[in-house]
């Protein structure tokens, strides 16, 4: 069950969101938040629009600070139990790597790098790199975008007017 409601006192109650998932980034959860708090409070799916094309420019900038893409995930087993390595479990492994004590139940944080590797090799400890070094693309598409993609559907929108830049394209 997913819904979004709010109540006559102007609060917000969202169940089966990404809001209320541990391993979504805090930006992801934001927009979706803000998007659902637009669109009910304001009725405005223009806005609300608006905003998530902002977030989406701010990311491809580096505007976003760096605790916002953090992704938080919890380890369900121990590291040699998974069968498909995803990005906690090589995060996780390094930790473990570094001596620490690491199990079911460990909160393990990590950041989409850039480059060309696959994702379990580009995701990094936040303490691991700089500010800015996230992959701006992971998290538009991969965070961002399908956090509010379902609720554009239902107003009508597709995925490419959430991604739809402002530049004036060329007239040749």
């Amino acid at each position: 069950k997913k819904y979004a409601l709010m109540s006559e006192q102007g609060t917000l109650k969202i169940k089966g969101f990404e809001t209320v998932r541990r391993n979504w980034s805090l930006i992801a959860k934001d927009v979706q938040e803000n998007v659902l708090d637009i669109i009910l409070r304001e009725n405005d799916t223009v806005k609300a629009l608006e905003y998530v094309k902002n977030v989406v420019s701010d990311l491809r900038g580096k505007k976003i600070p760096m605790d916002k893409v953090v992704i938080h995930t919890q380890l369900q087993k121990d590291i040699l139990d998974y069968a498909n390595k995803g990005p906690h479990v090589a995060v996780a492994q390094r930790l473990k790597n570094k001596g620490r004590t690491i199990g079911p139940g460990s909160i393990i944080k990590y950041v989409v790098t850039q480059g060309s590797d696959i994702i379990r090799n580009r995701s990094k400890m936040p303490e691991e790199i700089k500010e800015g070094d996230y992959d701006a693309d992971y998290y538009i598409n991969n965070q961002v975008i399908p956090a509010v993609e379902r609720i554009f559907n239902v107003l009508g929108y597709k995925k490419e007017d959430l991604l739809e830049t402002k530049e004036q394209t060329k007239l040749e």
